[in-house]
């Protein structure tokens, strides 16, 4: 049977250690490797920020739901939030990957980082959600 997480957070930053603890109790329970717990961690940092940060304007409340699943050969990741309509995967702007990382523009490169990480990233907007699920194999 798959150990299984759903915590959710009002769109608040100061809200973000909340998720990360409690998914980073479940992956020490269930005995993960280093390499696959970075890579969950940051994945959930990066998009519970990215969601937060953008799918809000103007300060609107809203709530950021974070589904954990592990698997016997696989992790799933879903980050939900009731934002507005965005899928990162077709309209974040690409990274700048060359030069000092202080002389590049904002923007794409967390979400860069977590498609690198993860074996599968996919969006869709359902029920008045964005929902990116991520799939890291084991």
């Amino acid at each position: 049977m798959a150990a299984r997480l759903e915590i959710s957070i009002a769109n608040d930053r100061n809200a973000i250690p909340e998720i990360v603890g409690a998914v980073t109790a479940l992956i020490e329970e269930n005995g993960l490797a280093p390499d696959i717990a970075y890579a969950i961690e940051l994945a959930i940092d990066e998009l519970v920020t990215n969601a937060i940060s953008y799918g809000y304007p103007d300060g609107a409340a809203g709530t950021v739901t974070v589904e954990v699943a592990i698997e016997s050969d696989r992790i799933v990741l879903v980050v939900r939030d009731d934002g507005i309509a965005f899928d990162p995967l077709a309209q974040a702007p690409e990274p700048t990957l060359e030069g000092n990382v202080e002389d590049r523009p904002v923007g794409g490169l967390g979400l860069h980082l977590v498609e690198a990480m993860m074996d599968e990233v996919a969006y869709e907007r359902r029920n008045g959600e964005n929902r990116l699920t991520c799939v890291k194999r084991r």
